[in-house]
């Protein structure tokens, strides 16, 4: 049925975008509309925007399409679940994910590849899985109820299971297992099930984070044939090839503490009083890591290393990132060097890239280099060389980052949880800071990222890309934060200075941790793109990653498209493999942070388990439908007051202002708000710390 449109720029958008064989983005629309003038291009805009939220066209990569309505499609794509056991479809050509209701997921677990049959009634577009295509997983962790059922959680869906063998019953008392699926018929609730490992004792720490790896599909052991092709592998040879030779020149890396890998060192050389030469140079993993071996293959389904508290899972076998390639000190190594002519005040008067070998001086960590940076702290005689150009680093990182800051790039103050190990204990928590050490590293790694991404822009590449974010969240952002008494959005002005001002006048504040949350929220989510839309968030035209190749994938390649660029070569891969890599590593990505995040619960969890009954000062941190949760000011842990024990009304959740109100007594509960409260539980199994208010 053809849906009547009174008005006639909406018909004319959508005969154009209809008859068109493309996506169209905003210029290629006007240019056919034949219009010029502000009034009109501002209408369009309008315009396309109603539309889209009508569900008539969508828009996905700055590129508009239309949608045809009344009829029914299959679909293919990847299914995930939320938590409240919704479905969502997720395909690349669609900008909105298509809703599946629960009742119509079929035999389907979070992640699996799904045909869906996706019907659009006047507008309104749900699916219907309709078969399971290919299953994410073949092993799945489970757990033991409080009713001694077996249960395997996949996102936001529980499923019953049926251990096939009644006598395995006796070996699970206790324990975290994983399982596999026997048989689960697509018209069945629950699946017939076999055990396949037992991991360990329940409520360990070391046995949850076994049991987190599983969950996210994150591969720890590798195959023979990889350590096998590693072994082969040997180091740097004198005149093995021809590179630029900087070993001469004085050279260190700077990394945590626990740092194992170190896959980029910076070079200092004074040219006069006021223009230095800075090399920064990354690992060359990529003449160790061929194209088609066993080890890239293994590298690609991998897609990121993973950091789980003290638990590392390596994208590549140690020998490689720890030995062979880490830029160890007192080792000639091989890198690819962007070598930088700048001023004192951060101006790049020339750059160049080049392969090389160098010769790491010093390995320093974030806490050495704050040391010499801070006034009054004596430096190490041993650090006495290194003491001028580290400072002088700083003083250019910092011009680096307020010219990026003046461009509209956005900074974050967002702090993270950590803990303190004693042993498999977990003694304390602290809160990490970015410091200055930090901030020079990072400055000069964008700058890095940067110039690579600039050499390659006409190439076709593996771009880091970050979509403009979404208006609604923004203008809600800017809404809460009103109720904080800062200032509305202004329309006309840039919205990454607008974010960042408003970063900075909380920060330190009681309200900075759940604004920063807000500000997060709103953003698009970065991905790999062979589509080069840019980057928001950095305020940038062309970006992509390549200065950590021993810990994500991506970089590899541009390593590779890198040399064939510097060598007059043509692209060594074609854009369907980068288009399949891109995908690959932006799915892999995102499981290596749910994966973190569901470690920082487990370790919260872990540590609050002997605090049950104790009271805590919080602030609130979220407001859901469910109820709230509260961030503990001492120790800086998240637990959840379920809306059914706030007491004397029946509160109801107003979604705009993320705060829920009471019926009866106008009580209001929202974010930033304080609370004292009481620590009813922590449930290691389910990762939930339980709160109640104090009376």
């Amino acid at each position: 049925m053809k849906r009547k449109l009174k008005n006639k720029l909406d018909n004319k958008i959508i005969k154009i975008l209809r008859s068109s064989s493309t996506k169209l983005n905003f210029k290629e629309i006007t240019k056919k509309l034949n219009l010029k003038t502000k009034k009109d291009l501002k209408m369009t805009k309008k315009k396309l925007r109603n539309l889209k939220e009508r569900g008539i066209l969508t828009f996905k990569l700055s590129k508009y399409s239309f949608v045809k309505k009344g009829y029914e499609k299959i679909k293919k794509g990847y299914l995930e679940i939320v938590r409240s056991g919704t479905g969502f479809l997720i395909t690349p050509e669609d900008e909105k994910d298509i809703k599946i209701n629960r009742k119509n997921l079929l035999n389907a677990l979070h992640n699996d590849l799904v045909k869906v049959k996706v019907i659009n009634k006047n507008g309104k577009i749900t699916g219907d899985i309709i078969e399971v295509e290919k299953r994410d997983k073949t092993i799945y962790p489970v757990i033991i109820n409080e009713k001694n059922k077996i249960i395997l959680k996949s996102g936001g869906r529980n499923v019953e299971c049926i251990l096939k063998n009644n006598n395995d019953y006796e070996k699970i008392n206790n324990k975290r297992f994983t399982i596999k699926i026997e048989k689960w018929k697509p018209n069945e609730s629950k699946p017939y099930v076999v055990i396949n490992e037992i991991l360990g004792d329940i409520g360990e720490i070391n046995t949850e984070i076994k049991s987190i790896i599983i969950e996210n599909k994150i591969k720890n052991v590798f195959p023979k044939e990889v350590i096998k092709e590693v072994n082969l592998i040997r180091e740097i040879k004198e005149a093995e090839e021809k590179r630029e030779d900087y070993s001469k020149e004085l050279t260190f890396t700077i990394d945590p503490d626990s740092a194992k890998d170190f896959d980029d060192a910076l070079s200092f050389k004074e040219l006069d009083k006021e223009i230095f030469e800075i090399g920064v140079h990354i690992a060359d993993v990529s003449s160790y890591v061929k194209p088609g071996t066993e080890l890239d293959k293994e590298a690609k389904k991998r897609g990121t290393s993973v950091y789980l508290a003290n638990t590392v899972v390596p994208m590549l076998p140690e020998k490689l990132s720890n030995e062979i390639c880490s830029l160890e000190p007192k080792k000639k190594k091989k890198t690819f060097s962007v070598i930088f002519r700048i001023d004192k005040e951060g101006n790049i008067l020339k750059e160049r890239a080049t392969r090389s070998t160098i010769y790491s001086d010093c390995r320093f960590t974030y806490s050495d280099v704050q040391s010499i940076i801070e006034e009054g702290k004596k430096t190490n005689k041993k650090y006495k060389k290194f003491e001028k150009p580290i400072k002088k680093l700083n003083e250019i990182s910092k011009k680096i980052r307020k010219n990026r800051r003046e461009r509209g790039a956005i900074f974050f103050n967002k702090k993270e949880i950590g803990f303190i190990f004693r042993g498999e204990k977990i003694q304390g928590t602290y809160l990490k800071e970015n410091k200055e050490s930090h901030n020079l590293v990072e400055e000069f790694m964008l700058l890095t990222n940067i110039a690579v991404a600039e050499k390659l822009k006409t190439k076709k590449a593996i771009f880091r890309v970050h979509d403009i974010p979404d208006r609604k969240k923004v203008e809600n952002l800017f809404s809460i934060a009103q109720s904080f008494g800062y200032k509305k959005i202004n329309k006309k002005e840039n919205i990454g200075i607008q974010i960042n001002n408003l970063l900075s006048q909380s920060k330190e504040k009681k309200e900075s941790n759940i604004i920063n949350l807000l500000a997060l929220r709103s953003m698009s989510k970065a991905e790999y793109s062979t589509n080069n839309i840019g980057h928001h968030g950095l305020s940038l035209p062309h970006y992509l990653h390549f200065t950590s190749p021993i810990r994500r994938y991506p970089d590899i390649i541009c390593h590779r498209l890198l040399n064939s660029f510097l060598i007059k070569e043509e692209t060594p891969i074609n854009i369907d493999e980068m288009n399949k890599i891109s995908s690959i590593s932006t799915r892999k990505e995102k499981s290596a942070t749910k994966a973190e995040r569901e470690t920082i619960k487990l370790l919260q969890t872990a540590f609050m388990k002997d605090k049950q009954g104790k009271k805590f000062n919080g602030v609130i941190s979220g407001v859901t439908e469910r109820g709230i949760y509260v961030e503990m000011e001492k120790n800086y842990c998240e637990g959840f007051i379920e809306i059914s024990k706030l007491q004397n009304d029946y509160f109801v959740f107003d979604i705009e202002k993320h705060r829920l109100v009471g019926e009866l007594t106008n009580k209001i509960y929202q974010l930033g708000d304080s609370l004292n409260v009481i620590v009813e539980k922590a449930d290691i199994i389910k990762r939930e710390i339980s709160l109640k208010i104090k009376n």
